[in-house]
This record gives structure tokens, sequence and C-alpha cells, in this order.
């Protein structure tokens, strides 16, 4: 016999059935390397800076952001606002990275804020979301009320999260909603289980984007495309960030 065919017969004389333990340390193995994979492929949070600054924007991501970097593009492309001096700008996940994001991420980033709030009580914060990553700037906003600080501006892009009542944060200088109906992205079934906020009552602009129609870009509107919902204008006038950049001129100095 050749010693070439010992290994496989040796193979072929193996239980079929590994140990339990075995089977128990293979998956454990393989579950570790799929984390590892994941947390060396995802875009890191930005933190808001701690300094003086005249105006700072935060970005928050909707669920994957992470990886797919929808808002992570919107906060590396975003022109600055039309104001002088110093401006910040932040990207969160989320879910900050919390295991439980529905009570602990919207704190954690509500401190940071402050702690930006105390060092430039005038300067205005705007606090853009999107899909869950809006729910997270809403309840992030409505953990600023009655705290002292400039004014804040809340940009919600296409809101998702059954979870979360969208009632409007007393400390909201002004709020700004865009939101996607007749979607003929496939995908797009994803934000209306999850439970989408569509109009809110309480935002003083909603901006309607209908999926049967191209935005300004030649792209049909859909959930993930957060570009065209904040810079194009839907059926409305003006779009969401010119309108922002509106409020942000009328801003006390």
């Amino acid at each position: 016999m050749k010693k070439a065919l010992l290994p496989l017969l040796l193979l072929c004389t193996l239980p079929c059935t590994p140990p339990a333990c075995a089977a128990d340390d293979t998956a454990d193995t393989i579950i570790g390397i799929v984390k590892e994979v994941a947390r060396s492929t995802m875009i890191p949070q930005v933190p808001l800076p701690m300094q003086k600054a005249s105006v700072a924007m935060v970005f928050i991501g909707g669920m994957a952001d992470e990886w797919t970097g929808i808002m992570h593009h919107v906060a590396d492309t975003s022109p600055n606002l039309p104001i002088g001096g110093t401006q910040l700008r932040a990207y969160y996940h989320w879910h900050l990275d919390t295991e439980d994001e529905s009570t602990q991420a919207a704190p954690r980033l509500a401190e940071q804020l402050q702690a930006f709030r105390a060092l430039n009580p005038k300067a205005p914060l705007v606090i853009m979301g999107h899909s869950l990553g809006a729910s997270t700037a809403l309840r992030t906003a409505a953990l600023l009320d009655g705290k002292p600080g400039g004014p804040v501006y809340l940009v919600t892009l296409d809101p998702v999260d059954r979870r979360t009542t969208p009632t409007r944060p007393k400390c909201v200088t002004w709020w700004g909603n865009s939101y996607i109906v007749n979607s003929q992205d496939a995908r797009d079934f994803i934000p209306q289980i999850g439970g989408r906020w569509n109009a809110c009552a309480g935002a003083d602009v909603n901006i309607l984007m209908d999926g049967r129609e191209r935005d300004e870009y030649g792209y049909y509107y859909q959930h993930g495309g957060a570009m065209s919902q904040l810079y194009c204008k839907g059926q409305a006038k003006q779009s969401l960030y010119l309108q922002l950049c509106e409020q942000i001129k009328k801003a006390p100095r």
C-alpha cells in the first residue's frame, strides 16, 4: 500500500460525529473569528472634540452604519454651515457601541454633548440622525431639556423606531424631518418593520420624498439615500440642509 493513502484511510476510520466538546470549541472559534473580522472592518466613531468652537454638527448613523457608512459619508462630505469660526463635527453609531442601545446610547451621548455646551454656552448644536440614528438623535436631544446652552437643531432623515414616540424635545429650536413613501427598493421592508415615523407632528418641517420619483442626483428616493434626504428637496421648495442653514443664520450670536 502506498504511504500517501494511509492518511486517507485513517481519516475514514474516525467517527462521523465529533465529540460534543470538540464541536463547541469549533463553534466558539468560528464565532470568535467572525467577531474579530467584524471589529476590524467597522468604521470607527469620531467623538465630538471638547474644545472652543462656534458650532458643532453631530451625525448619527442607523443600523449597521458602522459597516455601510451611509451617515459616515454624510458627515465626511457635509459642507460647513453659514457661520464663522471653528466648526466641529462628530460621527456616532446609533447604539454608540453599547450592549443595550435603548437605555445607554442616548444618555452617554447627551453627557458628551452637554459637556460641549458647557464649554461653548452660546454655540449652536446640530444633532442629525438617519433611520434608527434619528431616534437616538431625538432621545438625546430630549435629555438636554432644561440644561443650559445654545440653540439645538434636530434633523431626522427617514426616522425609524416603533419603541419611541416622536415627541418634540423642549430644548429644540428647530426640527427638520424628511421621510420616504412608495419606495421601489425591496430592502425598504426593513424600516417598515422597524416602524417608520413618516411625518412628525412636532417637526417644523416635514419633507415627503416619493420613491417613485428621482432626486437631483438622478436616483430614486429610498431609505438608504441619506444624502438625498438631506440635500434634495423632494416635494418641498428647499432641501432640509438649506432650511437648516437659514435657521442657523437667524441664531443670535
